[in-house]
């Protein structure tokens, strides 16, 4: 019977649901692995890997073109029967791209060296990521596509599991050994296995495809990418460029504290990201009817979502401690406002949703870049007057400008394209908004009161758990 309930599944409800799983599993692994490697690694240790990570990030935008977002979907679809020739050409232009950062960078490596502040041997292995990276990226997209979740599923968790693996024993093996190349360790143990697959599916992609060059696929891509990447480069610049001031105008060291809180204060990203997921759908059908369904149900997630944060916040100093050991204790009171501003990425999101639906997203686009620049200006200011702390309040008043100027455009957009306002109650958006900073700014002065804090959690947890039943009950009964 349960079997035959499994087969009745729609394909793209298990493939979805696999997906989601493969994701959840890898964004886990690395937050279960935070008390580990808090343990076996030095705080400045951390800061550099931490700080490779997000100098990845950042240029992987540039590496990728912006070919693994969205336009590679449509491409499946516009190029039904010629899908492995157009995924080999597309390949082509990573791996040329990879090649050319490789040539700027061999050019005056030293300089290159300083500015990153990084050694050559992890820049080295960023470039050869850049290469081979891309084909598992462009596989497991089309594999999405196709509703092939299987070995899809099974490769990303796999990896995961035998990189976090690999890693550990790698660190410990090192640390055990004296040796002062821990992080090298680290970061080659967690990225070969993703390596591997990568060089392996790249030879797989040519092999199918056997199109090096095609320029009308070039010219369909790099239409669909360009305008993408400028708001991919402001966004990282939002995401990861405290970190890499942090790392130079205080240390590695820094990096590393705050790097870690950083995760912890967001581990409240996994549940929205969920929630937002399962939102998108329902509002695309029903943003067409006049009625307040829309509003309620977009109110009852982002408040759910708006206690977990906080609520997160209040256990701040327990969470720090199960994950971390005492260097970082010191740096709870920057999780507020890390928390705050993460929870504004939900009120960006509701907003950014209607700008994708009208197909306006260049003016997601230009919040980010208003964002990222914010973000830049108050970090080089506040972060030489005040320390790495300061960087913390700087991401918050950066993502209080990115959730207004993404209302603002929305706004704008909704009104002109169907003459109505909006789709969401923006008052009450706002008046919440309001009141979750202030709960989580009101944790710094909750640190010192335990059984306050637990009273409040409690009460907390009890009023979540009712509006997230009472917004599950609207979606189901709509």
């Amino acid at each position: 019977m349960l079997k035959e309930r499994l087969q009745n599944i729609p394909l793209g409800v298990k493939a979805a649901v696999v997906y989601t799983m493969a994701s959840v599993f890898s964004r886990g692994l690395s937050m279960i692995t935070v008390p580990i490697f808090t343990r076996i690694m030095s705080t400045s240790e951390i800061g550099m890997v931490n700080l490779y990570n997000s100098w990845y990030s950042l240029l992987s935008v540039i590496a990728t073109l912006s070919l693994t977002s969205g336009g590679f979907q449509a491409a499946m679809k516009d190029f039904e029967g010629e899908r492995d020739q157009y995924q080999s050409a597309v390949l082509t232009l990573t791996s040329m791209m990879a090649i050319v950062l490789g040539c700027i960078y061999f050019l005056i490596p030293d300089i290159w060296n300083r500015i990153i502040g990084l050694p050559s041997v992890l820049i080295i292995l960023m470039l050869v990521m850049f290469f081979f990276a891309p084909a598992q990226d462009f596989w497991l997209l089309r594999q999405r596509y196709e509703y092939k979740y299987k070995l899809a599923g099974a490769l990303t968790m796999g990896s995961a599991l035998a990189s976090t693996i690999f890693s550990v024993i790698v660190v410990l093996y090192l640390n055990k050994a004296g040796s002062d190349q821990v992080v090298v360790g680290r970061l080659y143990a967690t990225n070969i296995a993703t390596m591997a697959i990568s060089a392996v599916i790249w030879i797989k992609i040519y092999a199918k495809g056997k199109t090096i060059v095609n320029i009308k696929y070039w010219k369909y891509s790099l239409k669909l990418s360009a305008p993408l990447i400028g708001y991919a480069f402001a966004a990282q610049i939002l995401s990861v460029s405290d970190r890499m001031m942090i790392s130079k105008m205080v240390g590695n060291d820094a990096v590393g504290i705050y790097s870690t809180l950083y995760t912890v204060s967001s581990i409240s990203l996994l549940v929205w990201s969920a929630i937002n997921s399962s939102f998108i759908p329902y509002l695309y059908q029903n943003i067409s009817k006049k009625d307040n369904k829309i509003r309620e149900l977009s109110l009852a997630l982002m408040g759910s979502y708006a206690i977990i944060a906080v609520m997160l916040t209040f256990l701040a100093p327990e969470i720090v401690r199960i994950l971390a050991t005492k260097e970082y204790y010191e740096a709870i009171y920057i999780m507020p406002p890390i928390a705050a501003g993460v929870f504004l990425t939900s009120v960006s999101n509701m907003y950014s949703n209607l700008l994708i639906y009208h197909k306006k997203t260049n003016y997601i686009m230009y919040s980010s870049t208003i964002a990222a620049i914010v973000n830049l200006i108050l970090n080089f200011i506040c972060i030489n007057i005040f320390g790495y702390m300061a960087a913390a309040y700087t991401t918050l008043v950066a993502y209080i400008v990115l959730a207004g100027a993404q209302v603002i455009f929305a706004r704008k957009v909704h009104l002109k394209e169907t003459g109505n306002k909006s789709v969401y109650n923006d008052k009450a958006v706002l008046f919440m908004a309001i009141l979750t900073i202030i709960a989580a700014l009101f944790g710094l002065v909750l640190y010192r009161y335990t059984m306050l804090r637990y009273a409040l959690i409690c009460i907390g947890m009890i009023a979540g758990i009712k509006i997230a039943l009472a917004a599950l009950k609207k979606m189901k009964n709509n």
